[in-house]
Parts: C-alpha cells; structure tokens; sequence
C-alpha cells in the first residue's frame, strides 16, 4: 500500500486510508477546496456538492468513534468529529440529521440541558463506526449557503488537512489553474508603478493552455506582488483556491506559498495574507507573494526581504510564477519587470479612485492640476507644513504625506478648498494602548492590530443623535477594540438605546454595549460608523402549522436581531430546533408517541431586549 511523503503532517497516512464520506466510489463535484481566500478566513477542507439537495448518506471515512458533536444555529450548524485510530479527526459540517443512535443521544441531551445549542464530547467508544458506514444525512444547516457536506482531515495535533493531497479518486482533476489579475504595490514613498505610487493591476492574457503573460511592468524601488487565480475541477464551474504558489526572479527561486495545512487559530491573518484593502476597491482578493508586517503565517519560503523585489532603473527582472493544485496540475504566469519611471495611464493606480487612501504609512491625496496652486498645507493639531507635488499624470497632482510625521487635521487645497481627515493618533501593533477625548476613548490590547494604525476619529451629533466614525472599513482589525463614548443629543430614554454599526445606511448591524456612568461601553472587530437607536418594535412570531406532534413557527426581528427563545408545553421545556436562513423554528418532542397537546407558550427576545410571549392551545387537554 502506498504511503504519501509530503510534509510532515502527511507522513504515515496511507492512500486508501479514508472513503470519500459523499457517494464513495463515484465521481462527486467541489464546491470549495483547500486554502480558498474566503471572508475573514481560510477555507479548510473541502465542500462537497450534494446534487443540490439534502438527505445524502455521509458515511464515515475509516473505522473511528464519535468526539464531538455540535449543534448550533451559526458556523458549521449540525456537526460530527470523528477520532480515528491514525491519529487523525475527521470533521462533517452543515448536516440535516445524526444516525439513529446518535440523534437519541444528541435529543436527551437537548432535554437534559434545555437548550438548542450544543457542544457535546461522548465517552470514548460510545459511538463507533465502521469505514463506510452511514453517520448522518447532508444538510444546509449553520452558516451554509446552499446543500452541501463540509469535510475535513484534521493532524494529531488538529491542523487541517487537504484532502485531495492524500488522494480520492471520488474527485477528477486535469484542469489546470487560471491566473486571471496580477497586482503590484509601492512599498515605500520612494517606488513607483508605471510612475505612480499605490497599487496597480495587470490583466493576464493567455499564451497557450495553463501558461499566461501581462504587459511588462515598469517600476522603481521596492515593490510586492500580488495574484488572483483560482482553479477548477471536472464538471464543475466553481472557482476554488490554488495551494501552491513559486515565485522566480531571473530563474532562481525567491518565495513559496504551500498552503498544505491551516491552524485554526491563525485564521484572521487572512486579511494581511489577501489584499484587504483592494477587496473593497475591486470586489477581488487578491493573495500576496510576499509576507506583510503582521503576518505570522507558517506556509512560506522567502528570500531574503520576506519576498518583497527590487528593481532599480535600466534593471530587467524575468519573472515566473508557477501555480499548481492538488493533483499537481501546474500553470504559469511569465512576464517582465523593467526599471523604468514611466508615467502612464494605461493601468491607473486603485488608490487614485479615491479622493485619499492611506496606504499602510502613507496617506496619499491629490487634485487637479488646474487649480494654480501646487503646494498644500497640511495643518496637525499643532502647527503646519507646506508641500509640493510628489508626482503629476492625467491632469492631477499626487502627494504622499509620510504619517509617521504628519497626522492631518485637516488640508487646504487652495481656491477654498479644505478638506478634513480627523487623524488622531499613532497606535503601534502588539502593544496595550489607550486613546481618549472629551467625549470618546479607545481601548486596544496587544493582539487588537496587525500593524501601526493611523486612527482617524470622529464624533459629531445633532439635537436627535450622535455618530461616532472610528478609522477606515478598508484597515482590517486583527482583534476587537473598546470604546467608551459619551453621547451628547438629548434622548428619551437613553437606557433604551443601543450602538449599532451604520458604515451600510440601509442595513444597521446591532453591536449592543451597555449603558453605564453617563457612557455607552462596546467592543468591535470593525472599523466603521456608529450610532445609537432604539428599538422597541417586538420580534414577530407567526404560527406556520400544527399537527399531532409538532407546532412550528416563523420568527423574525428586523433591527436588533433575534437573541432568544423558548417554548413550554404545559410548563415543561420543549425544544425548538432554529433555522436562521428561513427564520423557522420547530419543535421536537424527547418522546416521539406523546401527542403534542395542552397549553403552549412560545418567548421570543430581540437584542434590545423586547420579548414576545405567545400563547397556543394544542390539540385538547
């Protein structure tokens, strides 16, 4: 039997070891792989297509015991842990139902604890399994999209694994990745990118099958590159993550990306691995081929300059990036990149879409050219200082103001115009740091930031409400923040409102906090705006249908979200499985032959705090 070598976390598993948990033995489609770029994290393992439908058998992928089990409205919904006798856990996410046995386990505890909620580790033993025996069904269930069944492998030590690295014949691949966007970025005042500073993108154009090329580069200084691709399998359209990506500079090696295994709880480094800021410019993550200040992710080989390239003029680099999947199909992206200050429109920098953009020191402004005066003035909380232009094109004059030394107030641009940026502080990464006003504070411990934050701060208010706009959605927070803020309109009943996040005016996001000393106190994982509202509005719960053994409802709250709720029948507790995407809730009885009948009470809660009880009388006493 063949042993797989890779790395050390797949050294001694065998090929054959597990059976694909959906349909083994037949071709299955992907929906997701290893290592895809998803929002705030990694995908780990993979997302296995269900035919658009749930109830599919998920069988068991070697002999094993049950670990875990979890249920739960949100993540990965109905979930199954198996331990299995290599060392290995294997994990089956979103499902619709347990096997019998465990399904009456899982329903005693529900009773036992009266909650809806659980995260339960059964004796080891108490549940075994065969290879190939049938676990449970595939579901939707948790922060799904759509019918499928997540599977993972996870190590001895719970990293994930790819499951296409160890090999299932279940899942045809020969198609090889697709570069689609090459990204360059200024790494210091001093680069530039076609005579900009910023970022710039490249379309690819193809060559010939799996090999690509872009117009050559011309650039200055230190700069990173960046890449969107994507891979598919057979018989399916979906655009999955690439794991393995190599660099060469003049063809000799310069930095490596294996994204062979994920460890849970680097998950956030994901937005300084990605381009966060130009996800929100171009709607497109792009991965970084080099490794960014804050980031402490495992998976790369570098050169030295953590992978970042230099290029001086009349310099020509040759560079090649060589893509490959899982089942080591393999792409190419050639192109070169010359040392040249060139100024040209024909890939306009991202960041000069924007009336400013900080880039990780650097604020970056400009204006037409038009207007008969160059210079600016930047004024700080203390004094002034007048600049020129850093760099002129298409009618416009850049200029790059270096924050370590500058913290804007405001600019006058001339001719009347002055623009406010409300830059508040310096805060350093990795260090305790608190910042205050009159009327706000923040909090920030040493894990809250990847890297040094410019903050800028704003609190305004009218006569009916305040806003507080605290740093830029486009600036990733590694962990949350506290504020403290004083509000100052006049309210009627202060302890009635709440902070919501309002960065999307038509859909305001609970954030909660509490009212204390005149203040309110929240923490966030977001920059963005903020207000208060009040919401006094009751959730709705609306009667669906009835039958024997089974009452269900709809449940909805339009602004503070639902936080709560619990059914009695005739004062004893009776579970109601949630479904969030539908708003539904059904109830269970632990014993399936007592008719469902008496007095019921149905309590629902908002985060606000408004409840509704709703009464029922069922079938009859």
């Amino acid at each position: 039997m063949l042993v797989f070598n890779l790395y050390g976390q797949y050294e001694g598993i065998e090929k054959g070891y597990y059976t694909f948990p959906i349909k083994p033995d037949q071709i299955n489609l992907l929906s997701g792989t290893m290592g895809e770029l998803r929002a705030g994290h990694f995908h780990a393992g993979l997302d296995i297509k269900t035919e658009g439908k749930t109830g599919l058998n998920v069988h068991a992928a070697a002999d094993g015991y049950v670990s875990r089990i979890r249920v739960g409205p949100g993540g990965y919904g109905n979930c199954l842990y198996v331990n299995h006798p290599n060392g290995t856990t294997t994990v089956y996410a979103h499902l619709e139902e347990f096997s019998e046995e465990v399904a009456a386990y899982v329903l005693v505890q529900h009773y036992k604890r009266e909650t809806h909620a659980l995260n339960l580790f059964p004796k080891k033993g108490q549940f075994n399994f065969k290879k190939g025996e049938v676990i449970a069904k595939s579901g939707n269930s948790g922060s799904s999209t759509g019918p499928h069944l997540h599977f993972e492998i996870r190590s001895i030590d719970q990293e994930v694994l790819d499951p296409l690295r160890i090999g299932f014949d279940e899942v045809v691949d020969d198609i090889k990745p697709v570069a689609v966007s090459l990204g360059v970025r200024t790494m210091n005042t001093s680069s530039r990118v076609n005579g900009q500073f910023g970022y710039a993108t490249f379309k690819t154009t193809t060559v010939r099958n799996g090999h690509y090329t872009t117009e050559p580069i011309k650039a200055i200084g230190t700069i990173g590159l960046e890449l969107y691709s994507f891979d598919r399998q057979n018989g399916a359209n979906n655009r999955n993550g690439v794991p393995f990506t190599k660099v060469y500079l003049n063809d000799e090696l310069y930095f490596t990306q294996d994204i062979d295994s994920i460890n849970f709880s680097y998950q956030k480094n994901i937005n300084v691995h990605s381009n966060y800021q130009l996800i929100s410019a171009t709607r497109t993550r792009f991965g970084k081929l080099y490794v960014d200040d804050g980031n402490v992710l495992d998976f790369y080989d570098v050169d030295d300059g953590n992978g970042l390239i230099q290029i001086e003029e009349s310099d020509t680099l040759n560079v090649r990036i060589e893509l490959e999947d899982a089942n080591q199909n393999t792409s190419t992206l050639a192109f070169q990149v010359i040392g040249q200050v060139d100024v040209t429109s024909n890939n306009p920098i991202v960041t000069s879409k924007q009336d400013y953009f900080v880039l990780e020191n650097t604020l970056i402004v400009h204006q037409p050219v038009t207007n008969d005066q160059e210079k600016i003035t930047i004024y700080e909380k203390e004094g002034s200082t007048v600049i020129e232009p850093d760099y002129s094109m298409d009618d416009e004059h850049f200029y790059l103001i270096d924050l370590k030394r500058f913290l804007p107030v405001r600019i006058d641009f001339g001719q009347g115009n002055v623009k406010t940026y409300n830059f508040a502080d310096r805060i350093p990464a990795s260090t305790q740091h608190a910042f205050l006003t009159d009327t706000y504070s923040l909090t920030l411990d040493k894990s809250s930031l990847f890297d040094t934050l410019y903050v800028q701060a704003l609190h305004e208010w009218t006569a009916a409400n305040d806003f507080l706009e605290i740093g830029q959605r486009n600036i990733p927070l590694k962990g949350k923040i506290k504020i403290e803020w004083q509000p100052m309109a006049a309210y009627d009943s202060i302890e009635k409102y709440h902070v919501y996040q309002v960065s999307n005016a038509r859909y305001p996001s609970f954030v909660g906090g509490s009212y204390e000393d005149n203040k309110f106190i929240f923490r966030t994982s977001s920059f963005g705006k903020f207000t208060l509202l009040k919401d006094e509005k009751k959730p709705l719960v609306e009667l669906i249908s009835t039958s024997n053994n089974r009452v269900s409802f709809r449940i909805k709250d339009d602004l503070a979200g639902i936080s709560s709720f619990e059914a009695r029948i005739n004062g004893e507790w009776l579970l109601m499985h949630y479904e969030p995407k539908r708003n539904l809730i059904w109830s269970e009885r632990l014993d399936k032959n007592k008719p469902l009948e008496g007095e019921l009470e149905l309590v629902v809660a908002d985060n606000a705090g408004n409840e509704t009880i709703y009464e029922l009388k069922l079938g009859e006493l």
